[in-house]
C-alpha cells in the first residue's frame, strides 16, 4: 500500500512544499500572508478585464512567489499580442512549457495576426500548414497575400472539398480562389458526394445552385435525386456510366437504403454491384453494411443472406456481432461456430473462451467446458468472474500495492503547488488541466505512479483516478477506486435502501469522481445527471433542487442520483443488470432487448446480447467496481444476488 503522512497536510501553500521539498516557502519580513496573495491576484485579475496591463506590472512584485501569477502573465502577454515578435512569442511558450496554456499561446498569436492583416509576421511565425480549419484558412490566405497563389490555391481547393460548411476564415481565401476560375463544375460535383456521405441535404442544394454546365447540371440533378429516393439505387446503377464517380453515389446510396430498409437493399445488391463493376473488396463492404443491419432481420431470406456475407467478412466487429445474436438466441452450436470465425487472437480473449466453455456445457460437454473456464479464473476480468461463478469457484485477482517515494515526485513541486492552489480556490477545471498536462510530460511510468499515489495522499480522487489509467495501473485497486465521498454515498443509501458500494461503484463509472464533470451531452457531476432528468427525479421525490448548477455540488447530485436509481431498480424488481442498463441507456432500450430476448437467458447471456458496446461494458464495469469496492471495505456481497441469478431475462 502507499504510504500515507501520519497527518494529511492542510490545503495551504506552506504545508503542501514542506511535504514535497522539506522546506517552506521563502518569507520575508514584508512577505503577504497567503490570504493577501490570493486578494492581490483577484484584484490582477480586475486589471487585465480592463486591459491595465502598466498597473498589474507595477504591482507583480507583490505576488511573484504566488503560484497562480503565471495565470496573470499569461493574460498580460495576450493582450495586444500582434505588436509583438514572432520571437517574442516563441520564448514566452519555451519559458512556460511546464503550463497548459503554453500551447494556447501560439493560437492566440495567429488569430490575432490574422485579424489585424499581418500576414507576413503571420507566416514569419507559422512555416508550416497549422492543424485546426480554422488556423489553416489563415496560414493558405497569408500565403496568398504574400503572393504563393499556387500554394494558396492548393490549400483553397483541399479545404473547399468537405461535406460540412467551412469555416468563415475560408472566406476570402476562397473567394480569390473563385475568382481565378478555379472552382470547376466537377469540383463542385466532387464536394456534393461528399456532401452525400456526410448526409448534408441543404449542402447538396446549394453546390447545385453553383453548376454552370448543361451537362454537370443534370449529373447534379440526379445525384439529389438518388440521395432523396435511394430505393432507385438499382435504376441509377445500370443507367449511369461505370466509373468511380458514379460508382460511389451507388455505395452511398445503398447504404442509405440499407438504413431505411435492409431487405430491400439485399434485394438490390447484385445487380447494382454488377451494374457498376464494384470490385470484391467493395462488394464485402456494402454486404457488411447490409449484414450490420440485418441482425436482428425476422426475414428468414435476409438472415440466410446476412450470414453467407459475414462468412466472408474480415470485419471482426460484426462476426462478434453475430456471435452475439447466437448468445441471444440461445443457439449454442452457433455460439462455437462464430467463435471460429473470428481471428485467432480474438478467440482466446477472455471473453470469447468463456462463451466457448458455456456453450461446450450447453452441448453436454461438461468436462472440456469446465476445463475451458478453468483456465480463465483467477484474473482481474469480468469474464474470469463469470468463469469462476459457472464452475462455483471463488472469485480472486492480482492485486499490487505501492509505497510513496517522494524523492521521485519532487522535479514536479511547483505544478503539485499550483494543482493545490487551484483546487483550494475552486478553480477545478484548471487543475485537471495542469494534471493532464503534468501527466502528458513526465516521461516514465514509475513517476506517473508516484504521482498517482501522491494525488491519493491529498485526497484528489478524480487526479488519482486519471493517473492510475494514464500509468495503466491496472492491479492497484486502491489507486484506482479510491473510497471517495464514503458520508454521503452511505446517508444515501440508508435513505433509499441502496447498497453504498453500488452508488460509489456507479459514481466511479460514470464520472471517475469527478464532481464538476460535464459529458457532451449535457450530463453533470457525479453521477452524469442530465438536468432534465434531476427535475423529473426531484419533483417525484419532493427533493429540493435549483437548477442544473446545483448537479455539481456532490451531496445534491448524489441524492438525485440515488433516488433515480431507487426508481429504476423498483421498477425493475431491484434488479441492477436492468437498472444499470436503464442509467446508461434509457428504459426503453432496455424494454427493446428484453422483448427480443424473450425470458429464454442468463443473467450473463443478457450482458453479453445487449448491442450497445458502451452499455454492455458499463454494465460489467460497476458490477466488477462493486465487487473491488467490498474487498477493499470489507463488505460482505455477491457478484450477482441470488434473484438476479434465478431471473429468466
Amino acid at each position: 500500500m502507499y504510504r500515507r503522512n501520519p497527518s494529511r497536510p492542510q490545503r495551504l501553500l506552506v504545508g503542501l512544499c514542506t511535504l514535497i521539498c522539506g522546506a517552506t516557502i521563502p518569507l520575508t519580513s514584508h512577505a503577504l500572508t497567503l490570504k493577501q496573495q490570493r486578494d492581490r491576484y483577484d484584484a490582477a485579475q480586475t486589471m487585465l478585464d480592463k486591459r491595465q496591463v502598466e498597473r498589474y506590472q507595477a504591482m507583480r512584485s507583490e505576488i511573484a512567489d504566488y503560484p497562480l501569477t503565471p495565470y496573470i502573465d499569461y493574460r498580460a502577454f495576450l493582450v495586444d499580442i500582434e505588436k509583438r515578435s514572432p520571437n517574442e512569442v516563441k520564448r514566452f511558450v519555451a519559458e512556460h512549457q511546464d503550463f497548459p496554456f503554453a500551447n494556447r499561446v501560439g493560437p492566440r498569436y495567429l488569430l490575432s495576426l490574422a485579424m489585424n492583416d499581418k500576414w507576413s509576421t503571420f507566416l514569419e511565425y507559422q512555416t508550416h500548414e497549422p492543424k485546426g480549419e480554422t488556423y489553416q484558412c489563415h496560414y493558405y490566405y497569408a500565403n496568398y497575400k504574400v503572393g504563393d497563389r499556387d500554394l494558396a490555391f492548393q490549400g483553397a481547393e483541399k479545404l473547399w472539398l468537405s461535406g460540412h460548411s467551412v469555416s468563415n476564415a475560408c472566406d476570402d481565401l476562397f473567394s480569390a480562389w473563385k475568382s481565378a476560375g478555379l472552382q470547376t463544375d466537377e469540383l463542385i460535383l466532387a464536394r456534393m458526394v461528399k456532401a452525400f456521405e456526410e448526409r448534408n441535404a441543404s449542402m447538396m442544394r446549394y453546390l447545385k445552385k453553383q453548376v454552370t454546365g448543361s451537362k454537370t447540371s443534370q449529373q447534379a440533378q440526379a445525384m439529389i435525386a438518388l440521395f432523396n429516393d435511394p430505393a432507385s439505387v438499382a435504376s441509377f446503377a445500370k443507367k449511369s456510366p461505370k466509373s468511380a464517380f458514379y460508382r460511389q453515389q451507388t455505395y452511398l446510396a445503398m447504404r442509405a437504403l440499407t438504413r431505411r430498409d435492409a431487405d430491400q437493399a439485399r434485394q438490390a445488391f447484385d445487380g447494382v454491384v454488377k451494374a457498376q463493376d464494384f470490385s470484391a473488396e467493395q462488394q464485402q463492404k456494402i454486404a457488411d453494411y447490409i449484414a450490420y443491419y440485418s441482425m436482428n432481420t425476422d426475414s428468414k431470406a435476409l438472415a440466410q443472406w446476412r450470414d453467407e456475407a459475414i462468412k466472408t467478412t474480415q470485419d471482426t466487429n460484426l462476426i462478434a456481432r453475430r456471435t452475439r445474436l447466437a448468445i441471444q438466441n440461445a443457439n449454442w452450436r452457433e455460439v462455437k461456430k462464430w467463435i471460429d470465425h473470428l481471428p485467432e487472437a480474438e478467440q482466446i480473449s477472455l471473453r470469447w473462451q468463456y462463451w466457448y466453455g458455456r456453450a461446450d456445457i450447453a452441448l453436454g460437454y461438461p468436462t472440456k467446458g469446465q476445463q475451458r473456464l478453468e483456465k480463465i479464473v483467477g484474473q482481474r476480468n469480468f469474464y474470469s468472474v463469470a468463469a469462476a461463478s459457472a464452475i462455483h469457484q471463488s472469485i480472486h485477482y492480482p492485486t499490487q500495492t505501492l509505497t510513496l517515494n517522494e524523492q521521485l515526485i519532487k522535479p514536479y513541486q511547483s505544478t503539485l503547488v499550483r494543482i493545490d492552489e487551484l483546487i483550494a480556490r475552486d478553480k477545478i477545471a484548471a487543475a485537471k488541466s495542469e494534471w493532464q498536462w503534468l501527466l502528458l510530460n513526465v516521461d516514465t511510468a514509475d513517476k506517473k505512479e508516484m504521482l498517482a499515489a501522491y494525488a491519493a495522499t491529498q485526497h484528489w480522487h478524480n487526479l488519482t483516478v486519471t493517473a492510475s489509467i494514464q500509468a495503466k495501473m491496472w492491479d492497484h485497486l486502491e489507486l484506482r477506486f479510491p473510497a471517495a465521498h464514503q458520508w454521503w454515498f452511505n446517508f444515501y443509501g440508508e435513505k433509499t435502501g441502496i447498497d453504498p458500494v453500488t452508488l460509489m461503484s456507479l459514481a466511479r463509472q460514470e464520472s471517475a469522481f469527478d464532481a464538476k464533470a460535464r459529458s457532451p451531452v449535457g450530463a453533470r457531476g457525479l453521477m452524469q445527471i442530465m438536468p432534465a432528468t434531476a427535475k423529473y427525479t426531484a419533483r417525484k421525490y419532493k427533493l429540493s433542487y435549483n437548477g442544473g448548477e446545483q448537479l455539481f455540488d456532490v451531496g445534491k447530485n448524489i441524492e438525485i442520483g440515488s433516488r433515480y436509481l431507487e426508481g429504476l431498480l423498483k421498477q425493475y424488481d431491484n434488479n441492477r443488470i436492468f437498472a444499470f442498463a436503464a442509467y446508461n441507456a434509457g428504459p426503453n432500450r432496455v424494454k427493446t432487448w428484453r422483448e427480443r430476448t424473450q425470458g429464454k437467458l442468463d443473467a450473463y447471456a443478457f450482458i453479453e446480447a445487449i448491442p450497445f458496446n458502451e452499455t454492455r461494458g458499463y454494465v460489467q464495469n460497476i458490477l466488477m467496481f462493486e465487487t473491488y469496492y467490498r474487498d477493499l471495505l470489507g463488505v460482505d456481497g455477491a457478484f450477482l444476488n441470488q434473484h438476479e441469478i434465478n431471473t429468466k431475462y
